[in-house]
C-alpha cells in the first residue's frame, strides 16, 4: 500500500493531481479490452502533451510502476491489460494535435491520440488522405494504437497495413528520453524519407507498444480519389472466393476487399437491416458523386434487397477508387471479368454502406448482443486453403460443444497487399457484457441489443477455443496484427532473433516498465 501511495504521489507531482484518476470504476473500465478484464490499475494517467509523457515515465522509473499505454481501447489481445496491481494505464487520448501538414511533400505529423477518423476529416479539405487511412474502428482507434498494434482495412488491399504509411515516430523511451526515428540530424524538418539506413521506424511498427510510447506519427499522404464504386459477389466455396481475391490482389484493382460467410450475414441482418435502414440509405446517397450516381446506387440496393444472403456460402465485397471515371470503369470491368469466373454478382449493399460511412460506431458486441472474440491470421494466398480446411474441420468437431455453451463461429476475411489474405475466425457467445461494452456502444444500439445472463462455462469454453485456434494458426506459420499478449510472437524463433529483441527491449526500457509482457517479452 505504501508503494502504491508513493507512486501516485509521484505521478501527481509529475503531471498534476487532476490528471491522475483513481476512482475504482474508471480504473476497472480502462483495464478492460473488448475480450476481457485485466488487473485493475492503480490509476489512469491523462497526459496532455509529450512533456507530460516524459514526466510520467521518469516518475514511473522512480517508483518502479508499470505503464500500460491505451489508445482507443478496441484491442482484443490483452494489448494493454495490466497483469499486476502496481500498474497504471496511460491514456493518450488528449494528444490530438496535427503538428504539421505539407501538401507539397505529402506528409502529415499528428499526435498519437488523434483518431483515424479525426485525421481523415482534417485532411479532406486538402483533397488528401493517409496512404493507409484507418481500420473500420477508426472512430475510436488512434494513430498510436494502429501503429503499435498494426491495423488493416482502408487502403489495405492496395498498400498493406498501417505500417505502410508510417514515415517516422516520436517515441518516449523507458529511459526517459525522446527518440525521433526518421528525423535527419538535428534538423527540425519532420520525417519525409523512411529508408535512410537501418529502418528504425519499422522497428516500432507492430511492437505492441513494448519498445516505447509513441507520442506522434508522421504519415505518407496520397491524393484523395475523386470517384469510387463497389461490387459484391456471391461464391459457393471458399476456394472460389480465395482464388478471386488473389487474382484481384495481384492486379491491384481494389483498394479494399473484405467479406464473410453468408451465414453470419444472415444472422446480422436481423439486427442491422443495413440496406433498408433509412438513415444508412441517406448516407449512401450523400456519398455518391451526383444525383444520377445516387439514383443508380439506390436502384441496385432496392433490386438486390437481401436476396444475396441466400443460395451462396460466402460474400465478397470489392471497393474501387480512381482519379477519373474512365480509369474506375476499366478497373471495375476487369474486376468483374475475374470475379464472374468464380462467382456471381449480387447487390453491393454492404460495400456501398462501407464506402459511404467508413468509420461507424464500433460494434464491440455481435448480433443480438452476443459477446465476440475476433481472431485472425495473415497467410500467403498459396497457404490459405490448407488453413481453411483445418479450421472448418475443427469447427465441425466442436458443433455439439458449441451448442451446449451457446457459442458459434464464423469466417471473415480481408485482403492485405498483393500477397496475403487476412483470415479471421470470429467467435460469438451469449454472456454478460463488460463495462467497456456498455461504455462504447451508442445509446441506440444499446436499446436494440441486450446482454445475456452471465455464462461462465461458455466463457471458459471460448478461451479454450481461442488457445486451440491460435495454436492452429501458429502451426501454419501465419503472421498477425494486434499481437499484444495473445499471439506467440517469440515461439520457435531462432535464439539469435529472441536474443536481439530482448536486448533491444532492455536497451530502450531498462526497467521493463512499458507494456511489460507484450510481444512475449516478460520482465
Amino acid at each position: 500500500m505504501a508503494a502504491a501511495m508513493d507512486a501516485l504521489a509521484g505521478f501527481r507531482a509529475a503531471i498534476g493531481a487532476t490528471r491522475v484518476v483513481t476512482d475504482a470504476a474508471t480504473c476497472a473500465l480502462y483495464s478492460q479490452d473488448v475480450y476481457r478484464s485485466g488487473v485493475p490499475a492503480l490509476a489512469v494517467l491523462q497526459p496532455q502533451d509529450v512533456t507530460d509523457v516524459l514526466a510520467l515515465v521518469r516518475a514511473a522509473r522512480t517508483s518502479r510502476t508499470a505503464l500500460h499505454v491505451r489508445g482507443g481501447g478496441m484491442s482484443y489481445t490483452d494489448a494493454y491489460l495490466p497483469s499486476e496491481s502496481h500498474s497504471v494505464i496511460v491514456d493518450l487520448s488528449a494528444l490530438k494535435r496535427i503538428r504539421t501538414l505539407s501538401t507539397v511533400d505529402m506528409t502529415v505529423t499528428a499526435e498519437s491520440g488523434c483518431t483515424w477518423a479525426e485525421l481523415d476529416a482534417a485532411l479532406a479539405p486538402h483533397s488528401l488522405r493517409a496512404k493507409f487511412w484507418g481500420p473500420m474502428s477508426g472512430a475510436r482507434a488512434t494513430l498510436g494504437g494502429g501503429m503499435s498494434q498494426g491495423a488493416a482495412t482502408f487502403g489495405s488491399a492496395r498498400h498493406g497495413t498501417s505500417a505502410s504509411a508510417a514515415l517516422g515516430f516520436e517515441v518516449v523511451l523507458g529511459t526517459g528520453d525522446i527518440l525521433d526515428t526518421a528525423r535527419i540530424g538535428a534538423s527540425s524538418r519532420e520525417a519525409f524519407f523512411r529508408p535512410y539506413g537501418p529502418d528504425l521506424t519499422g522497428l516500432f511498427t507492430g511492437d505492441a507498444g513494448a519498445l516505447g510510447i509513441k507520442t506522434a506519427v508522421t504519415l505518407q499522404l496520397e491524393p484523395r480519389p475523386s470517384v469510387r464504386d463497389s461490387v459484391s459477389f456471391a461464391f459457393d466455396s471458399f476456394e472460389a472466393l480465395a482464388t478471386t481475391v488473389a487474382a484481384v490482389s495481384r492486379r491491384g484493382l481494389a483498394t479494399e476487399m473484405f467479406g464473410l460467410e453468408t451465414a453470419l450475414a444472415r444472422l446480422a441482418a436481423g439486427d442491422a437491416a443495413l440496406a433498408q435502414d433509412l438513415g444508412m440509405l441517406w448516407q449512401v446517397v450523400k456519398a455518391q458523386h451526383g444525383l444520377g450516381a445516387a439514383l443508380r446506387q439506390l436502384l441496385r440496393m432496392a433490386r438486390g434487397g437481401r436476396r444475396f444472403l441466400s443460395g451462396s456460402t460466402y460474400i465478397g465485397h470489392f471497393l474501387c477508387e480512381a482519379h477519373d471515371a474512365r480509369r474506375l470503369a476499366l478497373d471495375l470491368q476487369e474486376l468483374r471479368s475475374i470475379a464472374t469466373q468464380h462467382g456471381r454478382e449480387v447487390a453491393n449493399s454492404m460495400a456501398a454502406v462501407v464506402q459511404a460511412q467508413p468509420f461507424p460506431a464500433p460494434m464491440v458486441v455481435g448480433p443480438a448482443g452476443r459477446r465476440l472474440l475476433p481472431l485472425h491470421v495473415i497467410l500467403p494466398h498459396s497457404a490459405a486453403a490448407a488453413f481453411h480446411a483445418e479450421f472448418i474441420a475443427l469447427r465441425a468437431r466442436e458443433i455439439a460443444r458449441c451448442e451446449e455453451h451457446r457459442v458459434c463461429m464464423f469466417v471473415v476475411f480481408a485482403a492485405v497487399g498483393p500477397s496475403a489474405l487476412l483470415y479471421e475466425p470470429v467467435i460469438y457467445w451469449e454472456d454478460e457484457w463488460l463495462p467497456l461494452h456498455a461504455a462504447t456502444l451508442p445509446a441506440e444500439l444499446q436499446a436494440a441489443l441486450k446482454p445475456a445472463a452471465a455464462n461462465p462455462e461458455g466463457r471458459a469454453y471460448v478461451e479454450r477455443l481461442r488457445v486451440e485456434i491460435v495454436e492452429l494458426m501458429h502451426r501454419h506459420a501465419g503472421a498477425h496484427l494486434q499481437i499484444g499478449r495473445a499471439y506467440p510472437y517469440l515461439q520457435n524463433r531462432s535464439p539469435a532473433f529472441v536474443s536481439l529483441l530482448r536486448q533491444l527491449k532492455t536497451e530502450l526500457d531498462p526497467l521493463h516498465l512499458i507494456n511489460p509482457g507484450a510481444l512475449g517479452l516478460q520482465p
